[in-house]
């Protein structure tokens, strides 16, 4: 693999002065292109009238923004986070290779990403603030760091208990935790998406403040053609229920479970659209299998600005979550403050923070909850939505969109990011 750079065009930021002005550098170790809590963060800072770029793997999105973008892929090693984890598949060779391919997998990527690391705090000069996302960011730039820069940690979930963190050898969780922690409590704050995750980050890591924002979608207005480009892309017709799965095709998001609730008593009529990226093949799914009866569409993946123009068009939004981490016991995914923003009813698996929203908010409830891994639970709190009244049903759309209006919104979660680089500033 050899190096790659592409830099995006940058539109002037919001006037301000340089006294109140920070030079900020975002460090994502991923691709950019569907990870909407960075480009949302960035452009809030940018609209506060700081200095931002965000320097990352890969983007292909648009080029003019209010804050430039700079990809870069390293060539220390062909290590990248691309899914192709040794981690995360199957094992099929005898133990003495699968540990010498981990091993050269795991030391491969460190050294991918350290070099990645040097290259962007070289590359970007003169900061005042690096905003890590993600362990793998806060690896790469934290320890370059030096006062008087100010370091932020922003941890979108809790890293080690999710995807192949969680099938590391335990010597080297404990390392990697030892590490987090270190590095975290260098960071003037660790930023997290709610209340959970900043308990269990608060107790591990002990960083010196926590601030919450949630990765709620921007408020948004509904329009009618909104509510057709899902139906349409699917060849679903209005007379049939359509209900939608968004986000990552892959293991433990119930997925599978989802699919087998379609053969249940009382779903003969119900499509599903699975809308996102990765391949339903490898979780057994096949669309064109018989006892799908052609009621499962898969859909490829939208931008982030689109997205909710296609969640609009469900009838109700699944989200049936395994039990596989604690990660996913205590989270709150971006997809239900996607369908709430979008007006659509929720059924997610009956963990305590999703529960709490979806059934406790004070215009709730917003739809219902179901025992993830038991296809007949989430065929039953389908069927409870659906099988309501028209009037009921528009009932509960405008309890999402008022919900989404006054509490689950970007733009009350994002006052708390800029209040924190205010604090940033008087500080520096």
């Amino acid at each position: 693999m050899t190096a790659a750079t592409v830099e995006t065009a940058s539109a002037p930021t919001a006037d301000a002065s340089p006294g109140s002005r920070l030079r900020v550098a975002m460090a994502l170790y991923s691709d950019l292109d569907h990870d909407s809590r960075v480009l949302r963060e960035a452009a809030s800072l940018a609209a506060a009238g700081h200095e931002v770029t965000i320097y990352c793997l890969s983007f292909e999105g648009p080029p003019e923004t209010a804050f430039r973008i700079v990809a870069h892929i390293p060539d220390r090693s062909a290590i990248v986070p691309d899914g192709s984890s040794p981690f995360q598949r199957q094992a099929s060779s005898s133990r003495i290779r699968r540990i010498i391919g981990r091993t050269t997998w795991m030391r491969d990527y460190v050294l991918n990403l350290r070099a990645w690391g040097r290259w962007v705090v070289r590359t970007a000069g003169d900061v005042d603030v690096w905003h890590a996302h993600d362990l793998p960011g806060l690896m790469a730039v934290g320890p370059l760091v030096r006062a008087p820069l100010q370091l932020v940690y922003d941890s979108h979930e809790i890293f080690l208990e999710t995807g192949t963190a969680t099938r590391m050898p335990a010597p080297v969780r404990r390392l990697l935790a030892i590490y987090e922690g270190r590095l975290a409590r260098r960071a003037a704050a660790l930023v997290t998406v709610n209340e959970a995750y900043a308990e269990v980050l608060r107790r591990r890591l002990r960083p010196r403040a926590i601030v919450i924002v949630r990765n709620c979608a921007p408020q948004w207005t509904l329009t009618e053609s909104s509510t057709r480009r899902l139906r349409e892309a699917a060849g679903v017709p209005a007379t049939s229920p359509l209900i939608l799965y968004h986000g990552a095709l892959g293991p433990n998001r119930g997925i599978e479970q989802l699919v087998a609730a379609l053969s249940e008593p009382g779903m003969a009529s119900v499509h599903l659209a699975l809308l996102g990226f990765g391949d339903v093949a490898r979780l057994g799914v096949d669309p064109a299998a018989p006892r799908s009866d052609g009621r499962v569409h898969v859909l490829d993946a939208v931008p982030p600005s689109e997205l909710l123009e296609w969640v609009a068009g469900a009838d109700v939004d699944v989200m049936p979550l395994q039990r596989s981490t604690l990660n996913h016991w205590l989270c709150t995914p971006n997809k239900l403050w996607e369908s709430l923003a979008a007006g659509v009813p929720v059924v997610v698996s009956d963990f305590p923070v999703m529960r709490g929203i979806v059934l406790d908010d004070p215009a709730g409830p917003l739809g219902g909850v179901c025992q993830p891994d038991d296809p007949s639970s989430i065929a039953t709190a389908i069927r409870a939505i659906v099988e309501e009244p028209a009037d009921e049903r528009a009932g509960i759309r405008a309890r999402c969109r008022l919900a989404a209006d006054e509490r689950w919104n970007w733009e009350t979660e994002s006052a708390r990011l800029v209040e924190l680089y205010a604090s940033l500033r008087a500080a520096g």
